[in-house]
């Protein structure tokens, strides 16, 4: 059992509390410890459970802890939210750049263009060849997993950024007059 595994339970008697214990191990923990202190209990989250389930004070002396506690929880909920931020950006900035850093090189093109290739000898294959009736669901479950890296090489060359809108917002406002609409 670990500490998400309470967190219902936990977030039953201190709402608050229970966010904290699903986010990221660290904080986790030292929110799991902190409530162990609360209930004098073993510092885990089976003995946590137990004196919840178990001890009719458990319960109040959790919400006088959160009450207590309320500004760290507080801090804390801000900190689990700027962690979500930072992966956020993380990702954002992945995305962003994964076109500039490549493109100069070769690869990507060509994986794409194998992943394609494959993708219709695959098709031609299902199609036009008799399939046995004992492999069927294999196919169909080898073609189902093989799809989404299609997909994915198919976004890497299809996909918008911000860059990309700002262009077309650039160009398509060439040749216009300020005001008159492009479909006129």
């Amino acid at each position: 059992m670990n500490w998400k595994d309470i967190a219902s339970t936990v977030g039953g008697i201190a709402g608050a509390v229970a966010p904290l214990l699903t986010g990221p191990v660290g904080l986790a923990v030292s929110i799991g410890s902190q409530i162990a202190g609360a209930l004098g209990t073993e510092n885990t989250p089976e003995a946590v459970a137990a004196a919840l389930k178990n001890d009719p004070n458990a319960a109040l002396k959790l919400q006088e802890w959160a009450h207590e506690e309320r500004e760290q929880i507080r801090n804390n909920h801000v900190q689990l939210q700027e962690i979500e931020l930072d992966r956020e950006k993380a990702l954002l900035f992945d995305r962003q750049h994964s076109r500039v850093q490549h493109k100069d090189h070769w690869m990507p093109a060509v994986l794409t263009l194998a992943l394609l290739a494959m993708l219709f000898v695959q098709m031609m294959m299902l199609f036009f060849l008799p399939i046995p009736a004992d492999n069927r669901d294999l196919i169909v479950y080898l073609l189902g997993n093989y799809l989404p890296f299609v997909a994915a090489a198919v976004y890497y060359w299809v996909s918008s950024t911000k860059d990309a809108k700002d262009r077309e917002k650039l160009l398509s406002g060439t040749g216009q007059q300020q005001g008159q609409q492009p479909w006129k």
